[in-house]
Order: structure tokens, then C-alpha cells, then sequence
């Protein structure tokens, strides 16, 4: 548990930075506004996934942190002055080999696995501070549903969960002057009901290219703890981690 006990002092510092930084002298491209808001953003993610599927008394070590593979994920904003609403999507897997331990399996037994890991939120967003600034800072909360699905090979079977979890954090947006422009955020989730606990913090730098069209380069580390000792199925200290390439549209 020594990773997960970092994990959160990770969050809290996170969260913490991300109200500093620096200023341009430009509005704010994400700042609230009297007039309508809406971002749409997608997303080519190399993704890895890592963490210990517990399915009854058997244990599968999934991990592939040498290499990224190919997922897909995708953010939808629209609000009014102050408030934002925010939809996300993100969807990745992973096929491999891990070591398989339980009752009655001999030593360095390892079993083929496609472990799928895909994400849906639904996010209310309030700006804090000035409108006329090159910066905006924001408060978000909302849920976060996920599905978590795993294919064994031979005889071990396939088995999948759902759960539903509250997530609350924080976003800092800043002109960098230029073009260019960086967001940081992250969340804490879990606790109340769906995971044990939950960690995210991202961190994504971007460029006008043309009118209300930019690309984009991000980092996204999202680590999960779902389930008690003993339970039927548990994730333990699984983390899903990769780069984003973007493409968004504001208006």
C-alpha cells in the first residue's frame, strides 16, 4: 500500500500547484464569459495500463510499462458565465501475459489476459476570480462511471465490474502568450461509495493553429483502488497512465 499512501500525497500537492503560475497579457481563451461556451476535444492516447486483478482467489499480475498502446478518449464542454457543465470519455486495453497465483496453481504459472479499462464522467465546473485575466481557475465535482473488463485464456473465463464513483477537483488554465496555452488539473475520487480511492493529475500544453482549431500534447495518470480484501473482484493500486494527442474545437 506504500504506493497508494503516495499516490494521495501526490494529488495533494497537485492540486495545490495548480493554482500558481504564470501570466500573459490576453484574455484567457477558457475564461467565463456573459455569451455561451462550448470545447469539444479529441484524443489519440498511448496509454499503458498496471496493477493486480484479484478475481476470488485467484490473482493476475496485469502490467506492460515497456510500451504504449493505441486508445481513444474525448471531452465535451458548454456552459454560460461562470458555470461549465463537462462530459469525458476515455477507453483502453491491454492484451499480455502475467504471473497467476491461487489455490492448487503451480510456481510461475503465467496466463494470457485482455484487460479493458474504459471511463465515463459527467462534470459541474464553477470559475473563481476575474473574468478579465489571461487565466481561470476552476472547481469541478460529479461522478465517474467505469467498467473494467478482463478475458483469460483457457478455462479461467472472462469476468467484468461497473461501479459508479463521486470525483471532485480542480482545473488552473493560462495563456502562455502567443498561441500557446497550458491547463493543469486533477481530481481525488472514491471514498464515499464505487472505488476505495481514486487519483488523477494531467497536464496538457496547447497551440492555436487556426480560429478555434488547436492541437494539443497531454499527460494523464488516473490510479485506482477498487475493492476490500476478500471481495469477488478488486483492482489493487491499478494505474492507467499515457500522452494525449488532441485536436479541439472552441468557440
Amino acid at each position: 500500500m506504500r504506493r497508494g499512501i503516495a499516490g494521495r500525497r501526490v494529488a495533494a500537492a497537485a492540486l495545490f500547484l495548480a493554482v500558481g503560475g504564470g501570466a500573459a497579457d490576453v484574455l484567457a481563451q477558457d475564461a467565463g464569459n456573459p455569451d455561451s461556451f462550448w470545447r469539444a476535444s479529441g484524443y489519440l492516447w498511448f496509454a499503458n495500463i498496471d496493477g493486480t486483478n484479484y478475481l476470488g482467489d485467484s490473482t493476475v499480475v496485469v502490467g506492460d510499462t515497456a510500451s504504449l498502446h493505441a486508445s481513444f478518449a474525448g471531452e465535451i464542454q458548454a456552459g454560460r458565465g461562470r458555470f461549465r457543465g463537462v462530459a469525458r470519455f476515455s477507453t483502453t486495453s491491454l492484451a499480455g501475459s502475467g504471473p497467476l497465483d491461487g489455490p492448487g496453481v503451480p510456481a510461475g504459472t503465467e496466463i494470457d489476459y485482455d484487460f479493458s479499462w474504459t471511463t465515463a464522467e459527467l462534470l459541474a465546473a464553477w470559475q473563481l476570480g476575474r473574468f478579465e485575466s489571461d487565466h481561470a481557475f476552476k472547481l469541478f465535482a460529479g461522478l465517474r462511471y467505469v467498467h473494467q473488463g478482463q478475458d483469460l485464456s483457457g478455462s479461467a473465463g472472462s469476468y467484468s465490474q461497473d461501479w459508479l464513483e463521486p470525483v471532485a477537483g480542480a482545473e488552473y488554465f493560462v495563456e502562455m502568450g502567443g498561441p500557446f496555452w497550458v491547463a493543469i488539473d486533477g481530481d481525488l475520487g472514491g471514498f464515499l461509495f464505487g472505488s476505495e480511492f481514486t487519483m488523477r493529475v494531467g497536464a496538457e500544453l496547447g497551440i492555436r493553429v487556426a480560429g478555434p482549431v488547436h492541437l494539443s500534447l497531454a499527460y494523464d495518470y488516473l490510479q485506482t483502488e477498487y475493492g476490500e480484501r476478500g471481495a469477488a473482484y478488486r483492482w489493487d493500486e491499478g494505474v492507467s497512465q499515457g500522452w494525449f494527442f488532441g485536436l479541439t474545437v472552441k468557440r
